[in-house]
């Protein structure tokens, strides 16, 4: 999702991307809005993060919740937007946060050029990797429909759709873009 990044394998986030994202967050306060909707079940634990609250959100469902739920958090003036993906998982996180913009931190901190980055994704909440740049991207064989879609309403040269899934395609797309032999 782009909300956390952890740097040296030392388990600690990185505090300059915490900062970014913190600006306009309120966790609590998310919460406690989204408790007016019972269509939202609470995913567990282990899917939650300091700059993530997740839930399931049923997609017959999505059509009314989402647009009443952004009018209420848009009460809050919080710094968030909704990602909803795979017709089921519905993502709360800061304004700032997403995979795209965590990579162009990253690429940007490390001084990578962006033809020499390659991205890779399967679903919609990909989309912001591929979005965001000219880095090389990679969608993979078995992407879900909603990044289809949008490859197919976004063309790019610098972005390849593979015929195999997983981690062949990656290593298809590797190839052609000249980085695998």
């Amino acid at each position: 999702m782009g909300t956390e990044i952890y740097l040296d394998g030392s388990g600690n986030p990185d505090s300059d991307w915490s900062e970014i994202l913190n600006d306009g967050w309120n966790r609590e306060l998310v919460l406690s809005v989204t408790k007016k909707f019972p269509e939202l079940m609470l995913q567990p634990d282990s899917e939650q993060r300091p700059f993530k609250v997740s839930f399931f959100l049923h997609q017959e469902a999505s059509f009314k919740v989402i647009p009443q739920l952004e009018t209420e958090l848009a009460k809050c003036k919080l710094n968030i937007k909704l990602i909803y993906s795979s017709g089921i998982d519905l993502d709360i996180v800061p304004l700032n946060s997403d995979k795209g913009q965590a990579m162009q931190f990253l690429r940007q901190k490390w001084k990578f050029a962006a033809e020499r980055t390659v991205v890779c994704g399967d679903s919609g909440n990909d989309i912001a990797l591929f979005a965001v740049g000219n880095e090389r991207g990679i969608i993979v064989g078995n992407a879900r429909p909603e990044l289809l879609q949008w490859h197919s309403e976004y063309p790019a040269d610098h972005r390849y759709l593979a015929k195999n899934f997983c981690a062949g395609g990656i290593i298809e797309g590797l190839q052609f873009f000249g980085f695998l032999e």
